[in-house]
């Protein structure tokens, strides 16, 4: 499953748990999250990110209706960055193998999968990054499914074969950390005319966003991985806005090759500059999974 479900967070969280023994008519009806909670919350250096996350998924309400399609409604502090999540709002729904699938049946109920879990009286959902304890509302019943179709949009194909890796030699001197630059590279949309810290937040969340909808979080089940698996990147924004000198350490090899590769697809940015002059600068991203048997 492709990560579609975008958390403005430095990290990945992709939860493989074992689901209950789900039953199509005790998952239906409506649940509201009562608490949420991000594993791995620590590492997030930007504390205002997981702030939008909860605040959008607190009180948040998942609609199993009888008829296969599935509302949300999130949070009344939801913020409107988050609002390309709305994307999940009004899709099908399915039950395969004790996991709940949301999406479309042309495109493989691929939007977002749902784990449920019951510890100690309480259920949780698990999503791909978070984990909510739920309460149940109201039920529903079965009724004629009514069948949404997929959007172009919702089922990008990423080819991977189009990142452009490229690694040139460049002075140490003559490169400036995203933290400390003054006049950051921009991102589409980022306005020069914001203060530094805006400018950099809007760039940081396009780098994050760009990460977690072309990341391939499959790979983690594909190799058969479990427990904590964290993946540093690193990379330069140079003088023409380009990434390069990618590199990416502390994954299994081809994790890490797919976070190069994700990165190589960036668009260009608008170079930071000193002086009145372009200059090349450094970036870290973590990215932090913990994988579960």
């Amino acid at each position: 499953m492709k990560l579609k479900l975008l958390l403005v967070t430095a990290l990945i969280f992709s939860f493989l748990t074992n689901a209950q023994n789900l039953k199509y008519e005790n998952l239906m009806g409506e649940w509201k999250a009562i608490n949420v909670n991000i594993p791995n919350s620590d590492e997030v250096p930007q504390k205002e990110a997981l702030k939008m996350v909860k605040d959008a998924f607190l009180n948040s309400k998942f609609n199993f209706k009888g008829n296969k399609v599935f509302r949300i409604k999130f949070g009344k502090l939801a913020d409107k960055r988050m609002k390309e999540l709305f994307f999940l709002d009004n899709q099908n729904w399915a039950l395969k193998d004790n996991l709940v699938m949301i999406g479309t049946e042309n495109d493989g109920f691929s939007s977002m999968h749902i784990t449920v879990q019951k510890v100690e009286g309480k259920t949780y959902f698990i999503l791909p990054m978070i984990r909510l304890e739920m309460e149940k509302l109201s039920d529903d019943k079965p009724s004629k499914p009514k069948v949404i179709e997929s959007k172009s949009e919702k089922t990008e194909s990423i080819d991977y074969s189009k990142a452009e890796i490229e690694t040139k030699e460049i002075d140490e001197s003559e490169i400036i950390e995203f933290k400390e630059v003054q006049n950051p590279p921009l991102a589409p949309d980022c306005k020069s005319k914001w203060d530094v810290e805006k400018r950099k937040e809007c760039t940081t969340k396009f780098i994050q966003r760009h990460v977690m909808r072309k990341f391939n979080t499959d790979l983690a089940s594909d190799v058969g991985l479990t427990g904590k698996i964290k993946i540093m990147i690193n990379f330069i924004i140079d003088t023409n806005g380009k990434p390069v000198n990618i590199e990416a350490t502390g994954g299994p090899d081809i994790m890490n090759k797919n976070a190069i590769e994700v990165i190589g697809l960036l668009p260009n940015l608008k170079p930071g500059m000193k002086d009145g002059k372009p200059i090349n600068v450094s970036y870290k991203m973590p990215l932090t999974f913990q994988v579960h048997d």
